[in-house]
């Protein structure tokens, strides 16, 4: 673990209101919130962008927004299930950071890809069925899926991992970029991720984006008006009214 690791751990505290991990207030002081939001479709986002999305472990894009994922941009599912099958079939040991845990190096062993992020380049065959020209980052942040899904504080501890990993893997892009002027993502976008079949609070991922210190542009959908309809009042005839309509028949 790197001193910027340890710095970032260290962010991190418990609430008496919330048992819950959360970060602490006073700790992020002094950071800028990079994550900016707005009401949008995250699939519209230009091309160029990298769209990031949680994952589980075992190469299934099943149901919400991975399904979603996976009818657009099939090419980049299965290169996301193949990386999910070569760990599968052969472990490899993980360690990352266990943000409850107190001791000074807290750390957890998992097996890969969990708490790592996979950066999939632009596929011309997605860009075909699509028209848009999109870089994809699967952040493995639970090992399954479904009624089997992670503890929202495991999910938590995989996502600081892949949003570390993240970060590293594309100082290394911006760094080859300049040296060998390959394409690098033009801006990081997302959904608001984990909170949907993962079900971890909004709150506890930002402020890990924020940690980290990624700029993502995440995109949620639009509200619906506040504004309640007018009730439509229907007035029953007065005794008066209805004499003289019986007169009248």
């Amino acid at each position: 673990m790197s001193d910027t690791d340890d710095d970032q751990v260290a962010a991190f505290g418990r609430t008496d209101s919330d048992e819950s991990l959360v970060l602490m207030t006073s700790a992020l002081a002094s950071n800028v919130n990079s994550v900016q939001e707005t009401p949008g479709d995250l699939f519209d986002a230009p091309n160029g962008a990298a769209l990031i999305h949680a994952c589980n472990c075992q190469g299934v894009w099943g149901s919400g927004i991975a399904r979603a994922f996976r009818d657009r941009y099939p090419a980049a599912y299965e290169i996301y299930r193949n990386h999910c099958l070569i760990y599968l079939n052969h472990p490899v040991t993980n360690i990352i950071t266990n943000l409850r845990d107190e001791d000074p190096h807290p750390s957890l062993a998992v097996h890969r890809p969990l708490g790592t992020a996979l950066i999939i380049p632009p596929q011309q065959s997605d860009f075909i069925l699509d028209r848009r020209r999109h870089w994809i980052v699967c952040l493995f942040t639970s090992d399954k899926y479904g009624s089997r899904v992670d503890s929202g504080d495991m999910i938590v501890n995989s996502t600081f991992a892949a949003l570390q990993d993240l970060n590293e893997q594309l100082r290394g892009l911006s760094q080859q970029s300049s040296e060998t002027r390959n394409e690098q993502p033009q801006g990081l976008y997302s959904n608001r991720f984990c909170t949907g079949l993962f079900n971890v609070p909004w709150e506890r991922i930002s402020k890990l984006i924020t940690t980290v210190g990624l700029p993502i542009n995440v995109y949620h959908p639009f509200e619906a008006s506040n504004r309640r309809a007018r009730p439509i009042r229907i007035e029953r005839p007065s005794e008066d009214h209805q004499d003289c309509e019986d007169q009248m028949i």
